[in-house]
């Protein structure tokens, strides 16, 4: 259970292990679309399609930007954005 728990906050966290926010909001709104599917299937509960569409919006502009902070240059100096 503890290394299930670990690797779990290893998701959640940025490089520095601080647990980023894009990436919990990112995941929560996964899990609302998850749910969202299996009620579709399993109750025949209609969503919306445009909550549903703005919830995959949400998940794919986070993880997308969490995916490019990954190949952005670091900075060097943290005075200096530039540099």
């Amino acid at each position: 259970m503890k290394g299930i728990l670990s690797y779990i906050k290893g998701i959640l966290a940025d490089g520095k292990g601080v647990p980023s926010s894009k990436r919990v909001i990112s995941v929560l709104f996964a899990l609302l679309i998850a749910a969202a599917f299996i009620a579709n299937l399993g109750w025949n509960l209609d969503v919306d399609d445009n909550i549903l569409d703005a919830v995959m919006l949400v998940v794919i502009a986070g993880l997308g930007i969490t995916g490019i902070e990954k190949f952005a240059p670091k900075s060097r100096d943290p005075e200096d954005p530039i540099a």
